[in-house]
């Protein structure tokens, strides 16, 4: 009975585990958003990933760790908002305020 417990436990760690991608480390970006929306033509760039907040005011993205940035693209033209580590398994909260007209960025990790 004990052996058959036992097995059974082994086996569902060997299934959850089989799930886990260890060679890849990442960690999470909150980015939360306090003005209404973004002009029209521009979109939030994340690294390459492109951010669609919607009617949203924040959102979750997992990246892969090292230094990460947010961009404000606007046709072919891009401008940089800020950059920021990611650590593994860390959560880093970007916040995107308008300010004088234009977006400001300020990070907490």
């Amino acid at each position: 009975m004990r052996l058959r417990l036992t097995q059974v436990v082994l086996a569902a760690l060997l299934v959850g585990l089989a799930g886990c991608d260890f060679r890849e480390e990442t960690g999470f970006v909150e980015v939360k958003k306090s003005f209404a929306s973004l002009a029209v033509g521009d979109t939030l760039v994340l690294n390459s990933a492109t951010l669609d907040l919607g009617a949203r005011s924040s959102l979750v993205v997992q990246q892969p760790t090292g230094t990460a940035s947010i961009q404000l693209k606007h046709g072919e033209t891009s401008r940089k908002l800020c950059e920021f580590a990611v650590r593994k398994n860390r959560v880093v909260t970007v916040t995107l305020a308008s300010a004088n007209g234009s977006l400001r960025c300020s990070v907490q990790s």
